[in-house]
Order: structure tokens, then C-alpha cells, then sequence
């Protein structure tokens, strides 16, 4: 064998480099943070959460960091950002315990981080209140489906109509339906990976405009369906559903999860 071959690393030498990379990693950490507290100002009263850029931005990071397994890349930047919005203010997060608590709240460290202040309720339509009363509240609550009715005061004449589903949560996996979402009055916007949230009374409207749907939920008149794609608050498409179904209303549209890749490192 070649000394090259047989050549092994300096275990000091490692530790010293690892060392270099971590104050660079500071001093980049810093910069940000610095960056982020002059953002609300420029902002000049836009809303300070933009899940749709937020989530476009790890999604390019996590395809850039090939080698990286999209969960670290999605945990690091959900503390980078969870730092950004604490700074920029007064972003708050009302979450519902419904289920199982601890699960719940491992889902929403994982997607929002440990900065920014929550409030935490034994009810989702408590969390919903309490979110719909701040300007920049959000809630955070199980997804719509089975004993989940809550999404009907987003309907049409609902409590809550100007609310919008705008997150999913996880970020990450291989489910096509999330566990929980994430709710705020902030508008809807495109992330370029979409899944679009419609309520109805006939969801034949949706195919008779051309959409493939599935429906998702369901609470007396009420239906949710989904689509496979971002739709427009202001599109042809929706506009079209609601000539034959006046009651239609565009109530969210949310990132698709990122897929979940296996580490090259896992090779034998």
C-alpha cells in the first residue's frame, strides 16, 4: 500500500480545523442576527412571518446541501429563523395540545425553533382565538380531517375568514397530509411547491373546472378539498368554481413537505 494509503489524519489537526470552522460559523451566525434586527424596519409594516419564502429558502439550501440530510438542514435553519423572528417582532406562536402534548410540541420546535414566545392551550379553537387577537399571532393546530372541524370557521361566512392555513408541519417527510398546521391571517402566497386548500359545499365544482382534487375533510355542507398546486386568490381557476359554487373559498395553501434522503455517508 501507497503511504498516502496508509496515511492517517492528525486528530489535532482535525480539532483545530473544526475549531476555525465553528468561530466562522459565529461570526456568520452574528452577521445574520445583525441583518435580521434591521429587517423589520425596512419591511415598513409588512408581516414579519413568510412561510412561503421561509420554506423556498430551505428547500434550495436542503437541495444545495446534497450530502446534508434535509432534517439537520431544516432543524438548523428553524433555529436561525426562529432567532430572526424574535428579533423582528412581536411574532407570536399559540399552540394547541390537543392529542398528544409532547408530540406536539416536538413538531412545532422542529419547524418554528426555541426563540420566539408561545402560548400553549388545551383547545384548538382556544389556540385560534388567541392567535386571530394578535396581529402577528399564529396558531399552530391539528390538521384538518376526521374530529378536526375547526377549519369550518375559515369557511365562507365563518368566525375566522380572514385566516388562512399558510404551513404545514413537519416540514420533512414522505406523508402527503401533514400532522399539523400552522394558521394566521397573513396573506397566501406561493412558495413554488404548493398544495392549495379550498372549502366548498360541491366539490364537483373543482372538476368541472378542470382541477384535480382530493377531498380531505368534511363537516356537514362544508368540504375541503386540496389541490396539487398553488391557485391564486385571484385566478381564473377559483373564479370559475365559484360561478358554480358561489360558497367556494381559497382558505390556505401550504409548502409540500420535503423528501426525506437517505446520507451518502450510510453507504457500506
Amino acid at each position: 500500500m501507497s503511504d498516502e494509503t496508509n496515511h492517517i489524519p492528525d486528530i489535532n489537526l482535525l480539532r483545530m480545523e473544526i475549531d476555525r470552522v465553528d468561530n466562522l460559523l459565529l461570526d456568520l451566525i452574528a452577521k445574520r442576527l445583525e441583518l435580521a434586527g434591521q429587517v423589520r424596519k425596512a419591511k415598513s409594516g409588512v408581516r414579519v412571518w413568510r412561510p412561503s419564502r421561509e420554506h423556498s429558502l430551505v428547500r434550495d439550501l436542503s437541495e444545495t446541501a446534497k450530502d446534508t440530510p434535509p432534517e439537520l438542514v431544516a432543524r438548523i435553519w428553524a433555529e436561525l429563523m426562529s432567532a430572526s423572528l424574535a428579533l423582528q417582532g412581536p411574532m407570536r406562536l399559540h399552540i394547541s395540545l390537543e392529542g398528544d402534548a409532547l408530540s406536539n410540541w416536538s413538531t412545532v420546535r422542529d419547524r418554528f425553533g426555541a426563540a420566539l414566545p408561545t402560548v400553549s392551550y388545551p383547545t384548538t379553537s382556544a389556540a385560534l382565538a388567541g392567535a386571530y387577537a394578535e396581529e402577528e399571532g399564529v396558531a399552530v393546530v391539528p390538521a384538518p380531517g376526521g374530529m378536526q372541524r375547526w377549519w369550518t370557521s375559515l369557511c365562507c361566512g365563518g368566525a375566522m375568514e380572514d385566516m388562512h392555513i399558510l404551513a404545514a408541519l413537519p416540514r420533512v417527510g414522505e406523508e402527503d397530509w401533514p400532522q399539523a398546521v400552522a394558521v394566521a391571517t397573513a396573506d397566501i402566497l406561493p412558495s413554488g411547491d404548493d398544495i392549495s386548500l379550498i372549502t366548498l359545499s360541491n366539490p364537483n365544482a373543482a372538476l368541472e373546472a378542470g382541477l384535480k382534487v382530493k377531498l380531505r375533510a368534511e363537516s356537514g355542507e362544508h368540504k375541503l378539498i386540496s389541490v396539487e398546486h398553488y391557485i391564486d386568490p385571484e385566478s381564473a381557476d377559483l373564479m370559475e368554481i365559484r360561478k358554480i359554487d358561489p360558497s367556494a373559498r381559497l382558505i390556505g395553501s401550504f409548502a409540500k413537505a420535503l423528501s426525506v434522503k437517505a446520507s451518502s455517508g450510510a453507504k457500506s
